[in-house]
Protein backbone atom coordinates (compact mmCIF):
# COMPACT_ATOMS: atom_id res chain seq x y z
CA UNK A 1 0.00 0.00 0.00
CA UNK A 2 2.71 2.48 0.99
CA UNK A 3 4.59 2.28 -2.31
CA UNK A 4 1.39 3.19 -4.13
CA UNK A 5 0.72 6.08 -1.74
CA UNK A 6 4.34 7.16 -2.01
CA UNK A 7 4.08 7.48 -5.78
CA UNK A 8 0.89 9.54 -5.41
CA UNK A 9 2.50 11.83 -2.84
CA UNK A 10 5.35 12.60 -5.24
CA UNK A 11 2.82 13.86 -7.81
CA UNK A 12 0.87 16.17 -5.49
CA UNK A 13 2.59 19.40 -4.40
CA UNK A 14 0.98 19.68 -0.96
CA UNK A 15 1.40 16.01 -0.10
CA UNK A 16 4.98 16.02 -1.42
CA UNK A 17 5.77 18.98 0.84
CA UNK A 18 4.13 17.18 3.77
CA UNK A 19 6.13 14.05 3.01
CA UNK A 20 9.40 15.99 2.98
CA UNK A 21 8.49 17.83 6.17
CA UNK A 22 7.62 14.55 7.89
CA UNK A 23 11.04 13.13 7.03
CA UNK A 24 12.69 16.28 8.40
CA UNK A 25 10.54 16.01 11.51
CA UNK A 26 11.92 12.52 12.14
CA UNK A 27 15.41 14.05 12.01
CA UNK A 28 14.36 16.70 14.53
CA UNK A 29 12.83 14.11 16.87
CA UNK A 30 16.01 12.05 16.60
CA UNK A 31 18.11 15.11 17.46
CA UNK A 32 15.87 15.80 20.45
CA UNK A 33 16.25 12.26 21.76
CA UNK A 34 20.04 12.30 21.50
CA UNK A 35 20.15 15.70 23.16
CA UNK A 36 17.83 14.51 25.95
CA UNK A 37 20.05 11.52 26.66
CA UNK A 38 23.05 13.83 26.97
CA UNK A 39 21.10 15.92 29.46
CA UNK A 40 20.08 12.96 31.59
CA UNK A 41 23.47 11.20 31.57
CA UNK A 42 25.92 14.13 31.39
CA UNK A 43 23.75 16.92 32.78
CA UNK A 44 24.83 19.86 30.58
CA UNK A 45 23.30 23.22 31.45
CA UNK A 46 21.33 23.42 28.21
CA UNK A 47 18.01 21.82 29.09
CA UNK A 48 16.04 24.77 27.71
CA UNK A 49 17.22 23.95 24.18
CA UNK A 50 15.00 20.88 24.03
CA UNK A 51 11.94 23.07 24.54
CA UNK A 52 12.92 25.22 21.56
CA UNK A 53 13.31 22.08 19.44
CA UNK A 54 9.94 20.86 20.68
CA UNK A 55 8.29 24.09 19.55
CA UNK A 56 9.81 23.64 16.09
CA UNK A 57 8.48 20.09 15.91
CA UNK A 58 5.03 21.21 17.05
CA UNK A 59 4.99 23.88 14.34
CA UNK A 60 5.91 21.27 11.73
CA UNK A 61 2.96 19.18 12.87
CA UNK A 62 0.64 22.18 12.48
CA UNK A 63 2.04 22.95 9.01
CA UNK A 64 1.55 19.37 7.83
CA UNK A 65 -2.00 19.25 9.14
CA UNK A 66 -2.75 22.51 7.34
CA UNK A 67 -1.34 21.24 4.04
CA UNK A 68 -3.20 17.95 4.30
CA UNK A 69 -6.42 19.85 4.98
CA UNK A 70 -5.78 22.12 1.99
CA UNK A 71 -5.13 19.06 -0.16
CA UNK A 72 -8.42 17.48 0.88
CA UNK A 73 -10.27 20.74 0.28
CA UNK A 74 -8.93 20.86 -3.27
CA UNK A 75 -9.28 17.09 -3.89
CA UNK A 76 -12.11 15.92 -1.59
CA UNK A 77 -12.51 12.61 -3.38
CA UNK A 78 -8.84 11.71 -3.76
CA UNK A 79 -6.06 10.34 -1.59
CA UNK A 80 -8.04 10.28 1.67
CA UNK A 81 -6.01 7.29 2.86
CA UNK A 82 -2.73 9.04 2.07
CA UNK A 83 -3.87 12.05 4.08
CA UNK A 84 -4.87 9.90 7.05
CA UNK A 85 -1.51 8.10 6.96
CA UNK A 86 0.42 11.38 7.00
CA UNK A 87 -1.64 12.73 9.91
CA UNK A 88 -1.05 9.51 11.85
CA UNK A 89 2.69 9.59 11.15
CA UNK A 90 3.23 13.18 12.25
CA UNK A 91 1.37 12.52 15.50
CA UNK A 92 3.80 9.69 16.28
CA UNK A 93 6.80 11.85 15.38
CA UNK A 94 5.55 14.65 17.62
CA UNK A 95 5.10 12.19 20.48
CA UNK A 96 8.75 11.11 20.16
CA UNK A 97 9.68 14.76 20.64
CA UNK A 98 7.42 15.07 23.68
CA UNK A 99 8.97 11.99 25.25
CA UNK A 100 12.47 13.31 24.61
CA UNK A 101 11.44 16.46 26.46
CA UNK A 102 10.12 14.28 29.31
CA UNK A 103 13.50 12.53 29.50
CA UNK A 104 15.29 15.82 30.18
CA UNK A 105 12.91 16.45 33.07
CA UNK A 106 14.08 13.28 34.82
CA UNK A 107 17.09 15.20 36.15
CA UNK A 108 14.65 17.22 38.24
CA UNK A 109 13.21 14.04 39.76
CA UNK A 110 16.60 12.43 40.36
CA UNK A 111 18.12 15.78 41.38
CA UNK A 112 21.05 15.13 39.09
CA UNK A 113 22.15 12.94 36.23
CA UNK A 114 21.22 9.27 35.99
CA UNK A 115 24.43 7.32 36.45
CA UNK A 116 24.42 3.89 38.10
CA UNK A 117 26.72 0.94 37.33
CA UNK A 118 23.81 -1.49 37.49
CA UNK A 119 21.92 0.24 34.68
CA UNK A 120 24.51 2.25 32.71
CA UNK A 121 25.23 -0.51 30.20
CA UNK A 122 21.63 -1.32 29.31
CA UNK A 123 20.68 2.37 29.13
CA UNK A 124 23.54 2.97 26.69
CA UNK A 125 22.54 -0.07 24.65
CA UNK A 126 18.89 0.96 24.40
CA UNK A 127 19.92 4.51 23.51
CA UNK A 128 22.12 3.19 20.71
CA UNK A 129 19.31 1.01 19.35
CA UNK A 130 16.77 3.84 19.44
CA UNK A 131 19.16 6.22 17.70
CA UNK A 132 19.81 3.61 15.02
CA UNK A 133 16.08 2.93 14.72
CA UNK A 134 15.29 6.59 14.07
CA UNK A 135 17.76 6.56 11.17
CA UNK A 136 16.27 3.33 9.82
CA UNK A 137 12.74 4.67 10.30
CA UNK A 138 13.54 7.76 8.27
CA UNK A 139 15.03 5.67 5.46
CA UNK A 140 12.09 3.27 5.51
CA UNK A 141 9.64 6.17 5.35
CA UNK A 142 11.52 8.31 2.80
CA UNK A 143 12.30 5.38 0.48
CA UNK A 144 9.14 3.32 1.09
CA UNK A 145 11.40 0.44 2.07
CA UNK A 146 9.48 -2.45 3.71
CA UNK A 147 12.62 -4.34 4.76
CA UNK A 148 13.93 -1.40 6.76
CA UNK A 149 10.47 -0.94 8.26
CA UNK A 150 10.46 -4.54 9.44
CA UNK A 151 13.88 -3.99 11.06
CA UNK A 152 12.46 -1.14 13.13
CA UNK A 153 9.49 -3.24 14.17
CA UNK A 154 11.78 -6.08 15.20
CA UNK A 155 13.96 -3.79 17.33
CA UNK A 156 10.85 -2.59 19.16
CA UNK A 157 10.22 -6.12 20.40
CA UNK A 158 13.70 -6.31 21.93
CA UNK A 159 13.45 -2.86 23.51
CA UNK A 160 9.99 -3.56 24.89
CA UNK A 161 11.05 -6.83 26.51
CA UNK A 162 14.27 -5.34 27.85
CA UNK A 163 12.51 -2.35 29.39
CA UNK A 164 9.85 -4.54 31.02
CA UNK A 165 12.53 -6.80 32.51
CA UNK A 166 14.45 -3.87 33.97
CA UNK A 167 11.32 -2.34 35.48
CA UNK A 168 11.03 -5.55 37.48
CA UNK A 169 14.69 -5.30 38.46
CA UNK A 170 14.29 -1.73 39.67
CA UNK A 171 11.21 -2.65 41.67
CA UNK A 172 13.34 -5.05 43.70
CA UNK A 173 16.49 -2.93 43.91
CA UNK A 174 16.86 -1.99 47.56
CA UNK A 175 20.02 0.03 46.92
CA UNK A 176 18.35 2.73 44.82
CA UNK A 177 17.08 5.90 46.43
CA UNK A 178 13.38 6.47 45.81
CA UNK A 179 13.90 9.46 43.51
CA UNK A 180 16.49 7.60 41.46
CA UNK A 181 14.28 4.51 41.20
CA UNK A 182 11.33 6.61 40.00
CA UNK A 183 13.51 8.35 37.41
CA UNK A 184 14.87 5.07 36.07
CA UNK A 185 11.38 3.55 35.90
CA UNK A 186 10.17 6.53 33.88
CA UNK A 187 13.24 6.41 31.64
CA UNK A 188 12.60 2.78 30.71
CA UNK A 189 8.93 3.53 30.10
CA UNK A 190 9.88 6.46 27.87
CA UNK A 191 12.32 4.24 25.97
CA UNK A 192 9.56 1.75 25.31
CA UNK A 193 7.09 4.42 24.21
CA UNK A 194 9.59 6.09 21.86
CA UNK A 195 10.37 2.76 20.25
CA UNK A 196 6.63 2.09 19.93
CA UNK A 197 6.08 5.37 18.09
CA UNK A 198 8.95 4.56 15.73
CA UNK A 199 7.35 1.16 15.13
CA UNK A 200 4.06 2.89 14.35
CA UNK A 201 5.75 5.10 11.75
CA UNK A 202 7.55 2.13 10.22
CA UNK A 203 4.35 0.10 10.12
CA UNK A 204 2.88 2.62 7.67
CA UNK A 205 5.31 1.22 5.09
CA UNK A 206 4.18 -2.40 5.43
CA UNK A 207 0.59 -2.29 6.72
CA UNK A 208 -2.74 -0.96 5.44
CA UNK A 209 -4.06 2.09 7.28
CA UNK A 210 -6.40 0.17 9.58
CA UNK A 211 -3.45 -1.88 10.88
CA UNK A 212 -0.92 0.88 11.48
CA UNK A 213 1.10 0.11 14.60
CA UNK A 214 0.59 -3.65 14.39
CA UNK A 215 2.84 -6.47 13.23
CA UNK A 216 3.12 -6.79 9.44
CA UNK A 217 0.73 -9.22 7.84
Amino acid sequence: MFKRLFSWWQEDVLLKESLDESASAIDKASEMFSFAMEVVTNYPDEEANVYAMDRELNQTQVDIRKKVLEHLAINPNQDVTASLVLISIIIDIERVGDLAKNITELTQIARGKLINPTYDTVVAEIRKKIEASTVTTRKAFADADPEKAKQVMSVYTWISNTCDAHLQTIAGDQDLEVRTAVAYCLLFRYFKRISLHLRNIASSVVNPFHKLGYKPE
